[in-house]
């Protein structure tokens, strides 16, 4: 190609070879040409061509002859490129593939759609190894939608205004970063499934609607490894007859309190949740409706006991023994005879109350209060002094106090006989933790 002194003599376009033919000029700094071999546009800086950072390639697309054409029922979508769809479009059995950075919005995703009529069943309509921002686009009628596998490669899917309609198996997002999933909706659609090693998993402000057949919305494998988070937040969860909400299989390697729902609702009479639910230290849901939140308390009682706590120093305390049980209602607490143990994540405040009936000689000045692992010793705000009666007897002692722990600190109910060594024998017990604030 001849020598160009001017950017209004070159075409818009060419090769790499063509470009590095140009004799071109300092005074022509800021020329902007786009490289059909590297599929991005390049800069002119003065002395050399530079490739412009950022920038992609926008392909408006009304019709499937606007796309790339199809090899073996494979549309390879161009790295660095933006995909505008801006109506319905059907690919016609063929299903697409999409290169590094490529981007696929819709101009709304009520008028912009992809599908692909005759697209086998488990054929996925859209794979990708790479990063691929989506927007503002439904993917509709087809029996799967999505195969990513980022394996060895750093894949951030931050997905925006995306919705499936009518699709029975979304699909498997595997080894990815991060997938943040906003404003988008599952319409008569299920079967999102992640697997392998995930950062983060987010869903916020969308409408999850399933199909009513066997099947989850939303299903974390037990091979799953999510190192951060799964958090879905305002959103809305419809799983009516055989249809299950969210499955995060319990083997599933997850951080204790990181599988979080906050403000979810849930309706349409089928199986809400599935795996963890609100019992399991690696669930922490808020403000979800109907079903049961993430409240943190623990019991233990005795009732009838008549071991004997020795007592080998006067006004020294030590532990109250017998054989206590838990209540069945226990959340992240853990139980041993006369001892619950913390086993939530989060730092909270917890009120914890005792009440309890002793016998020991008679008029003896007993002492009780809550031992703190945290502080090695019997709480000052919570020592309660009690003299038994004539018969060796007292009732309905009571104590409690406010306490801040964290996982692994542990309170049991220590006592203490004022008067002289008589033994103490704690007959009945209830012991209650409840949470009061984070």
């Amino acid at each position: 190609m001849a020598a160009n002194a001017s950017f209004n003599l070159r075409p818009d376009q060419a090769t790499s070879v063509e470009i590095n033919s140009w004799d071109m000029q300092a005074h022509e700094r800021g020329s902007i040409v786009w490289n059909t071999d590297t599929s991005r546009n390049v800069f002119w800086d003065g002395s050399g061509w530079v490739a412009l950072g950022g920038t992609r390639y926008v392909v408006e697309v009304s019709s499937k002859t606007d796309l790339p054409t199809a090899i073996g029922s494979v549309i390879t979508l161009l790295d660095y490129l933006t995909y505008l769809f801006s109506t319905d479009i059907d690919l016609m059995g063929d299903r697409l593939v999409l290169g590094s950075d490529t981007t696929i919005t819709g101009t709304s995703s009520e008028n912009a759609s992809i599908t692909s009529t005759g697209l086998g069943v488990g054929v996925a309509l859209i794979t990708s190894v790479w990063t691929n921002p989506i927007k503002f686009i439904t993917f509709k009628d087809v029996d799967t939608a999505l195969d990513y596998d980022g394996f060895g490669n750093a894949v951030a899917l931050d997905w925006n205004g995306v919705n499936f309609l009518n699709v029975p198996n979304i699909g498997t997002i595997k080894d990815v970063d991060n997938f943040i999933f906003l404003n988008g909706a599952f319409l008569n659609s299920k079967g999102m499934l992640f697997d392998g090693t995930i950062s983060t998993i987010a869903f916020s402000g969308s409408a999850l609607n399933g199909d009513g057949l066997a099947g989850d919305l939303i299903k974390v494998l037990s091979t799953c490894i999510i190192t951060k988070r799964f958090r879905s937040t305002y959103s809305s969860v419809v799983a009516s007859a055989l249809t299950t909400g969210i499955n995060v299989d319990a083997s599933a390697t997850i951080p204790d309190e990181a599988f979080i729902l906050d403000t979810i609702i849930f309706s349409g009479g089928g199986t809400y949740l599935a795996g963890l639910d609100e019992t399991s230290n690696k669930s922490l849901f808020i403000k979800c409706k109907p079903i049961i939140n993430t409240f943190v308390n623990g019991q233990l009682y005795m009732q009838g006991n008549a071991t004997i706590t020795p007592i080998g120093v006067a006004g020294t305390f030590y532990k109250v023994l017998g054989t206590t049980t838990a209540s069945d209602e226990n959340s992240k607490f853990l139980h041993t005879n006369n001892r619950l143990t913390c086993d939530a994540t989060i730092s909270r405040k917890y009120l914890i109350q005792c009440s309890l009936n002793f016998s020991s000689g008679n008029n003896k000045e007993c002492n009780f209060g809550f031992y703190d692992s945290s502080l090695a010793s019997v709480r000052l705000p919570s020592r309660t002094k009690s003299t038994s009666n004539a018969s060796g007897k007292a009732e309905n002692v009571s104590f409690n106090c406010v306490v801040n722990c964290v996982a692994g600190d542990y309170f049991e109910i220590w006592c203490a006989n004022v008067t002289d060594t008589t033994g103490i024998t704690v007959t009945d017990m209830n012991f209650v933790i409840t949470e009061i604030g984070n």
